[in-house]
């Protein structure tokens, strides 16, 4: 398993939690960019999600999180968001297959609450017994209509096995049609709330366990 663990930076927030960095100018971009043009079903979106929908995936969470998994984060645009309003006892586990962000989202946001794994969603329930951790919730960026029907099965069920009864998964979508009913299938609920300050405006979706 690789995981990276960062140091806390030496400027802090309220009530000592580490203050969240911004990521550098260019360099998230830039990588968002060209793992967009490599990979554009995988990464499914040309530009990385604004600060408006990650508060918004970040307010979807229970209030009493404490570990998180993140499907898919990128350079972190998400990640951040949670951080910043994460207490200093929260963990975000954060599950991305490529590479290539993983060392952008490792050295661009160095937080002792983050844990960076080069893995796939899937391995969330395994990843759980490794770190001996109870996922409280679930926030995904993946793009589920992307995917073939049986990997985006997976996923979705990976995350009820290892989300306890009252666990949240949270993400977004730009269609308000497919994704909403796969969590309906999966969790047998799902609410929808349209966020307009995102390039494209987004959907954002919450399940309950």
């Amino acid at each position: 398993m690789q995981l990276t663990r960062r140091s806390p930076s030496l400027r802090s927030g309220p009530a000592g939690v580490p203050k969240v960095p911004s990521a550098p100018a260019l360099t998230p971009w830039v990588a968002f960019a060209r793992e967009f043009l490599r990979h554009p079903r995988e990464v499914g979106s040309v530009l990385p999600s604004s600060p408006a929908l990650g508060r918004a995936l970040s307010d979807s969470l229970p209030v009493r999180a404490r570990t998180v998994a993140e499907f898919g984060p990128g350079t972190g645009p998400i990640t951040r968001e949670l951080l910043a309003k994460s207490g200093s006892n929260v963990r975000i586990v954060a599950f991305e297959i490529d590479p290539h962000f993983c060392d952008v989202l490792s050295s661009s946001i160095r937080d002792p609450r983050l844990i960076v794994l080069n893995r796939p969603a899937e391995d969330i329930v395994a990843v759980a017994r490794e770190l001996d951790v109870v996922f409280d919730a679930v926030v995904t960026s993946l793009p589920l209509v992307n995917f073939p029907v049986p990997v985006r099965n997976l996923i979705l069920q990976a995350a009820k096995d290892a989300l306890p009864s009252g666990g949240i998964v949270t993400g977004y979508t730009y269609t308000p049609y497919v994704v909403p009913r796969l969590m309906r299938e999966t969790f047998g609920n799902c609410d929808l709330r349209f966020i307009w300050r995102n390039v494209p405006p987004a959907f954002v979706f919450r399940s309950v366990c």
